[in-house]
């Protein structure tokens, strides 16, 4: 048969489909979780007794390999931290936060990860300049669209963090310098110690 593709362009083709597979993947994947978040009230979350602390402890180990590939240090301190919270979800926000301060940082960064009465991830990268402060968590919301396109983010991960910790009676704050780094703060309501 007469190929249209040489095989190199064939191989090509090939990964490039591929990867936007995997990247619609993904944004399907956020776009199900947020909706469900939305409809929250409508189904009932589990709680339980979690240690942030150890569920970041987790994350963090889970998450080195993806922290080598981009030359950052992830690292983490603290003490335990108890709160009645769903799992699942809680895992998803540590991640989400990790996965941002990694993707959204330079060779030879760092990420800290820091459990207290509070959990915390602050990073050394890029940062986000004051007048997209206020946006970061609304949905599809993107700083940098060629860099979000090539770390492969959508948009929605600080947007589900966002949900969650609402769904939480969480607070979650965020403070950024350009190149100086961000710091994001989620702090427990009384009613989940």
């Amino acid at each position: 048969a007469h190929g249209m593709a040489s095989p190199d362009e064939a191989k090509h083709f090939a990964e490039e489909i591929h990867q936007n597979a995997r990247r619609l993947l993904v944004l399907i994947n956020d776009i199900l979780q947020l909706s469900e978040l939305d409809d929250s009230t409508d189904y009932h979350l589990s709680f339980d007794e979690l240690d942030i602390y150890e569920l970041a402890a987790h994350c963090v180990e889970m998450m080195q390999p993806v922290a080598g590939k981009h030359g950052v240090t992830l690292s983490l301190k603290g003490t335990s931290l108890v709160v009645s919270a769903n799992k699942g979800l809680m895992e998803e926000l540590i991640y989400n936060l990790c996965d941002n301060a990694i993707r959204y940082n330079r060779e030879g960064g760092h990420v800290w990860v820091t459990v207290t009465d509070k959990l915390i991830v602050q990073d050394d990268g890029i940062g986000i300049s004051p007048k997209y402060q206020k946006r970061v968590f609304e949905r599809f919301f993107r700083v940098d669209k060629s860099r979000s396109r090539k770390t492969g983010g959508t948009g929605l991960g600080l947007a589900i963090v966002k949900h969650i910790s609402e769904v939480h009676g969480a607070k979650i704050s965020l403070d950024s310098d350009v190149d100086i780094g961000t710091t994001v703060r989620v702090e427990f309501s009384q009613s989940c110690l």
